[in-house]
C-alpha cells in the first residue's frame, strides 16, 4: 500500500514529495553511527561474497570489528539500526549503492546484516555473555552463504520453496571455511550452523540455557522472521503468527514468547495506519503490550505529511489502535530518522 499517493506532487516542486528538512532535523550522532555501520558492513559482506564466489580466500578481520561496532551502538540506542533492518530490501540496495540488485545482494548479503542485527538484539536482550556475541553476530550472517553455489536464476526459481533454501543453506561451511578472522573459533560457526540448519528439530527440545542451542535458537528464528518479512512479504504480525502457529516444532516456546517481546508484531521503523487513517511509525515497543506501541503519527487522515508529527503511546490511548501494517520505500526512507 503506498499511503504517499494523497500527498500533492507540485505543492512544492523543488523538495518533491516531503517536506527535504525532516531528515537533517532528527539526526543525531548515534543515527549517524548506525547508519554508517549498516552500510559499511553490507559492503563488506559484499566484497567478502565477491570473493569466496571467486573461490578465494576472504579476510574476515573488518567484519568481525563492524559487528563489534553494532553491537556497542545496539547496547546504546538500537532503534536506527532496526529501523533500517525491517527496511524494504529495495531500499537498502539503492542506498548502498549496489550496480545490480538481486536474489544474491538481498537474499545473501542484506538478509545476512538485517539477521546479525536481530539475534544480536535478542541476544542482548537475553544477557548472553559479550564473548560469544561475536560468534552469534558471525553465525547469523553467514548462514546464506550456501546460495554463493547457484545462479541468479535458479534461486528466482526456486524462491518460493523455502525448503529448497534450507538445503542451499547447509552448504554455507565450505564457504564460512574459506574466512580468516584473528583469534577467532571459526568452528564455533560452522557448528552454529550444522544445528540450526542440519536439525532444526534438536531446538524443540532445548530450553533457553543450553549454550550453543540457545544461540543456534536465537539465530534460526531471526533468520525465519526476516525470511517471512523481507522474502516472502509477509506483514510482521504475520510472520509472528505463522512462526507461533506452524513452526512450534523447530523453536522452543520460551524463545518464540521471547521473540515476540522484544522485536514486536509492530517492529521498530516500521510503519501502520491508525483506526483514525492516520499513518505512524512505530517509534518504541511497549513490552507486554506488543500491540500497543508507541507511534509516530506522520501523515494525516488523507495521507498528507503533518507539519509536526504528534507522538502517542497506544497504550494509554484506548480509543486509538493499529488497522495494519503499511511498507512504502518513499516513507522508510523520508522519515528514516524520525524517532
Amino acid at each position: 500500500m503506498n499511503d504517499t499517493k494523497n500527498i500533492d506532487p507540485f505543492a512544492n516542486e523543488d523538495k518533491g514529495l516531503f517536506n527535504e528538512s525532516r531528515q537533517s532535523g532528527e539526526m543525531t550522532q548515534i543515527f549517524r553511527n548506525s547508519e554508517d555501520v549498516y552500510f559499511r558492513t553490507v559492503r563488506e559482506l559484499q566484497s567478502i561474497c565477491d570473493t569466496l564466489k571467486n573461490g578465494g580466500q576472504a579476510n574476515g578481520n573488518e567484519l568481525k570489528n563492524l559487528t563489534r561496532q553494532i553491537t556497542e551502538i545496539l547496547k546504546q540506542d538500537e532503534r536506527l539500526l532496526l529501523g533500517l533492518a525491517n527496511s524494504p530490501y529495495s531500499f537498502i540496495e539503492r542506498k548502498a549503492g549496489f550496480l545490480k540488485e538481486g536474489i544474491i545482494s538481498s537474499y545473501i548479503i542484506v538478509h545476512g546484516v538485517n539477521v546479525m542485527i536481530y539475534a544480536l538484539k535478542v541476544s542482548i536482550d537475553i544477557d548472553i555473555l559479550d564473548s560469544r556475541l561475536p560468534y552469534v553476530a558471525i553465525a547469523a550472517m553467514t548462514s546464506n552463504l550456501g546460495l554463493l553455489d547457484y545462479s541468479e536464476e535458479k534461486l528466482k526459481t526456486d524462491s518460493s520453496d523455502i525448503s529448497k533454501f534450507r538445503e542451499y543453506s547447509k552448504k554455507s561451511d565450505k564457504y564460512i571455511s574459506k574466512l580468516t578472522i584473528d583469534d577467532f573459533h571459526l568452528a564455533s560457526v560452522e557448528q552454529l550452523n550444522q544445528i540450526s540448519v542440519d536439525n532444526p528439530a534438536a531446538l524443540s527440545r532445548t530450553s533457553l540455557r543450553e549454550g550453543m542451542y540457545q544461540y543456534a535458537m536465537v539465530i534460526q528464528l531471526c533468520n525465519e522472521f526476516e525470511t517471512l518479512t523481507h522474502q516472502r512479504k509477509y506483514a510482521p504480525i504475520e510472520a509472528m503468527k505463522k512462526l507461533r502457529d506452524q513452526m512450534n516444532n523447530f523453536f522452543h516456546p520460551d524463545i518464540i514468547k521471547m521473540f515476540f517481546d522484544k522485536l514486536s508484531i509492530y517492529p521498530l521503523g516500521s510503519f501502520v495506519k491508525l483506526s483514525s487513517l492516520e499513518t505512524a511509525k512505530v517509534i518504541k515497543i511497549n513490552e507486554n503490550f506488543i500491540m500497543r506501541p508507541v507511534v509516530l503519527i506522520v501523515l494525516d487522515e488523507e495521507g498528507i505529511e503533518k507539519e509536526k508529527p504528534s507522538r502517542v503511546n497506544l497504550r494509554e490511548k484506548f480509543n486509538l489502535y493499529i488497522k495494519h501494517p503499511v511498507i512504502d520505500e518513499a516513507l522508510t526512507e523520508h522519515f528514516l530518522y524520525c524517532f
